[in-house]
C-alpha cells in the first residue's frame, strides 16, 4: 500500500475490516467524496473490487456517485476497482433499495407516503427528511476540529472520540462526510458507529444512521434498521457532539 499516492490514509486495520465485509453489500464513501454500492468481491493487495449487490430489489449493477448531487440518478456500471486507501467509510445492512437513489425525485413525497419514482418511504424517514430540510427541531451543537493535512498527528481528536465510546455523535471526515449515530468501538484507527439511541436533530435521530455528503441529492441519506458504519479515522478532522 505504500506505493498509491493516497498512502497517507492507509489504514491496515481497516482494511482487515474491509477484507470482513467480503461478499456483503456496502455503501463505500471515498476520500474524493464519490460513493459506491455494491457488493465486495475480493481486495488484493491494495486494490478492491466492487461488484453488482445482491438481494437488493431491481438493481442488478454497482452504482456510482460522484461527488456531484446534482446528477439525478447514480451512474451504473457492471465492476469498479478502488484504491483501499481512498475509502473512508464502509457502511454494511440491511439494504433493500440502493442508498444511492434519490430519496424523494422532483415532485416530493406525496400524502401516502410514496414519493416520484413510486418507492414508498417509511413514516419516520419523511419526518427525518422534513425536520433536516425544514430546519425544524434543529439543536446546536459543538465540535472538536482537527486539521485536513497529510501526516498530521491526531492523537488528541482520536483521545476526544475514543471518551465518547457509547454517546450519540457525529464525526466528519474527509470527503465532505458527516456520519451521525450511537459511537461503539473505537481501535486502532477505526471506529463504528450504529443506529442513534436518542434524538438531536439534525445530526443524531432514533433508530436510524445519518449520512451526510457531496454524493447525494438531497446532501444526506437515512439508514434505517441495523446498519453500522465502520470509518477510517486517519481521515477524520471533526467530532461533533450534539
Amino acid at each position: 500500500m505504500s506505493n498509491t499516492p493516497l498512502h497517507h490514509f492507509c489504514n491496515r486495520e481497516f482494511v482487515k475490516q474491509l477484507c470482513d465485509l467480503q461478499d456483503r453489500n456496502v455503501l463505500l464513501l471515498m476520500v474524493d467524496g464519490s460513493a459506491v454500492f455494491g457488493r465486495i468481491a475480493r481486495i488484493d493487495d491494495c486494490v478492491l473490487s466492487v461488484v453488482p449487490p445482491v438481494g437488493v430489489t431491481a438493481l442488478n449493477f454497482v452504482q456510482f456517485r460522484p461527488p456531484n448531487g446534482t446528477l439525478p440518478l447514480p451512474l451504473i456500471l457492471s465492476q469498479i476497482f478502488i484504491d483501499v486507501c481512498d475509502i473512508a467509510h464502509a457502511i454494511e445492512g440491511p439494504f433493500v433499495f440502493s442508498p444511492l437513489f434519490p430519496l424523494h425525485l422532483p415532485g416530493g413525497i406525496g400524502p401516502n407516503g410514496v414519493d416520484a419514482a413510486g418507492t414508498q418511504i417509511p413514516p419516520a424517514v419523511q419526518s427525518i427528511i422534513e425536520q433536516i430540510t425544514t430546519g425544524t427541531g434543529a439543536q446546536g451543537f459543538r465540535s472538536e476540529p482537527s486539521a485536513a493535512l497529510p501526516g498530521r498527528q491526531q492523537h488528541e481528536l482520536l483521545e476526544e472520540l475514543c471518551d465518547l465510546e457509547g454517546q450519540n455523535i457525529a464525526i466528519t471526515t474527509l470527503g465532505g462526510w458527516t456520519i451521525g449515530g450511537q459511537l461503539g468501538e473505537v481501535d486502532d484507527c477505526v471506529s463504528l458507529i450504529s443506529t442513534g439511541t436518542s434524538i438531536f436533530p439534525p445530526i443524531v435521530f432514533l433508530g436510524v444512521v445519518l449520512v451526510f455528503g457531496p454524493a447525494f441529492p438531497l446532501g444526506f441519506i437515512v439508514l434505517l434498521g441495523t446498519f453500522r458504519v465502520w470509518s477510517n479515522l486517519k481521515t477524520l478532522t471533526q467530532v461533533i457532539l450534539p
